[in-house]
């Protein structure tokens, strides 16, 4: 998803972050939307990404879920899987705790 979402964010900022007929720029972002629609299946079968147990999978997933969207926004609404697992993740004692000690200030997206 990190690169999908890197590729995203670069296309808005060369488009203007507007709405771009560009055929280049479509088949980009339709790349963002296939591995979303991919971790959405993954995490319809598994709590999380690497099965039914927390992994480093999971670590490396929750910048590119969360994070990144501050940059780059993706809504989630129609990804009620990926919504849950993020959930799943900001309930988590060591999630919490690390953010309080990385951006206590920052509110994560984990909706």
């Amino acid at each position: 998803m990190m690169p999908a979402f890197l590729v995203d964010l670069v296309v808005k900022l060369l488009a203007g972050n507007t709405e771009n007929s560009n055929a280049i720029v479509e088949t980009l972002q339709q790349r963002a939307y296939r591995a979303m629609d991919l971790a959405e299946r993954r995490l319809g079968t598994n709590d999380y990404f690497a099965g039914n147990e927390f992994t480093a999978a999971d670590i490396m997933m929750v910048f590119p879920s969360t994070t990144m969207r501050v940059f780059s926004p993706f809504d989630l609404t129609s990804y009620s899987n990926i919504r849950a697992y993020l959930k799943r993740i900001g309930a988590r004692t060591g999630y919490q705790r690390a953010m309080k000690k990385s951006d206590p200030d920052f509110t994560p997206l984990l909706d």
